[in-house]
């Protein structure tokens, strides 16, 4: 079989290598069922009702029913990996491998090969997925009350090497199903995405409802313990946003950020319309830190709820603006900006140290001076682009520190141990 991309242990943390060891011992309920969870049995899994399923390739095509399907050796599966994480990046994955993915049961088909020859037959068929792999992901639902965690919405999608189709006695067992079977790749394909779309739900009913049962007999503090940390006061975080905001106004002017260069835009006037070009935007470095800041601690995360601001804004363009037949080239428009501030809540999850934010929000704008030259002839339109340049500017600063400088702040919470 090949595992490649298996890991060993396959869990990625004490709670995952929990579920493994527990699917590792469930083989016999597998085979058996679990009635009380409304489990069935899996293997074999069947029979299943009616599936039909249709073939339209270049050489054939047809439609087909499946009767009497039954899918064996689940039982046989080997766990590949299972990562199970709490936290901000709460999410479940796991992959499992089987080496023999094996469907039987009774096939009837009607159609046409090459457009020209009628095809038809019923009988008993087989169709084996070698090297197969069922991979799957669902959401996880953690109660810190209770202090136990479940999975909900899973979804499973499966892969293989090599897909094997014999049907058999088709057209008769005579020498035409020769032909057919040299087309029988185009077959194999439709008739197992059709079986899939059949036993795929019940496959993810008895996995999630498997795994849960397994999950509820596990307090999630009792496996995985976070460092203890002991209660914050106001503040303490005032020196370690200090140094992040170092870090993060350093890498923007080694990013060749400020002055950062500002989109080309045009902007309409009530007597006519305004181009900007060659715009830049400085003063980003000039990130610090304005006000209280401070950690605390809710369950398994870390808050960090900080005020920072920018002072001294500058702004520059060029514009070329017209009104009707007259064009002013050139001018050079200016604005300054007074103090813009962010008011930001980021959290760690303490388990993998991963940092988001779970709000980040400018709350106070300060007056935008703008300074406009070289209007000539359309001078007396300086008051209307003035305006327009206001609201640009508003905007181009929002999106700079909403976009760009959020990012950087995250990759230096990311990259900085927490106090």
């Amino acid at each position: 079989m090949d595992l490649q991309g298996c890991i060993d242990p396959p869990g990625n943390n004490d709670i995952a290598n929990l579920i493994v060891a527990a699917l590792e011992a469930a083989r016999p309920l597998i085979i058996n069922g679990i009635p009380s969870l409304g489990i069935p049995p899996l293997d074999p899994l069947g029979p299943l009702g009616s599936i039909e399923f249709h073939v339209d390739g270049e050489s054939l095509r047809l439609d087909g029913q499946l009767n009497q399907t039954r899918v064996l050796n689940l039982s046989t599966y080997i766990v590949c990996s299972l990562n199970f994480s709490l936290g901000i990046s709460q999410k479940f994955d796991m992959d499992l491998r089987v080496e023999d993915f094996h469907v039987d049961g009774i096939y009837a088909v009607d159609g046409l090969f090459a457009h020209l020859f009628p095809v038809f037959g019923s009988g008993d068929y087989r169709l084996d997925a070698y090297d197969a792999g069922i991979v799957g992901g669902a959401a996880i639902s953690y109660n810190p009350i209770s202090d136990i965690a479940s999975i909900k919405n899973l979804h499973l999608d499966i892969f293989f090497s090599d897909l094997e189709l014999v049907l058999e006695c088709i057209l008769g067992c005579g020498d035409m199903s020769d032909l057919i079977n040299s087309a029988i790749n185009e077959v194999a394909p439709p008739m197992f995405n059709a079986i899939w779309d059949a036993i795929n739900p019940i496959l993810t009913s008895a996995l999630e409802n498997g795994i849960n049962e397994i999950l509820k007999n596990i307090s999630i503090s009792d496996i995985i313990t976070p460092e203890k940390i002991a209660p914050h006061d106001l503040g303490n975080a005032n020196d370690f946003v200090d140094l992040v905001l170092t870090e993060v106004d350093e890498i923007i002017l080694l990013s060749g950020l400020d002055p950062a260069p500002l989109p080309d835009a045009t902007l309409p006037l009530p007597e006519g319309s305004a181009s900007l070009y060659g715009g830049s935007l400085s003063g980003l470095s000039g990130l610090h830190r304005d006000g209280t800041c401070t950690i605390d601690r809710a369950t398994s995360w870390l808050f960090l709820y900080a005020n920072i601001a920018c002072q001294e804004f500058q702004t520059q363009f060029l514009a070329n603006v017209t009104s009707g037949t007259t064009l002013t080239t050139g001018a050079q428009v200016s604005a300054e900006v007074g103090k813009v501030a962010i008011y930001f809540v980021a959290r760690q999850d303490v388990l993998i140290h991963h940092t988001d934010f779970d709000q980040f929000v400018i709350t106070e704008f300060g007056h935008i001076d703008v300074n406009i030259e070289g209007m000539g002839l359309l001078g007396h339109m300086t008051g209307e682009l003035t305006e327009a340049v206001i609201n640009l500017v508003r905007e181009d600063i929002t999106n700079m520190l909403e976009g760009t400088i959020k990012d950087l702040i995250q990759d230096a919470l990311n990259e900085t141990p927490w106090p």
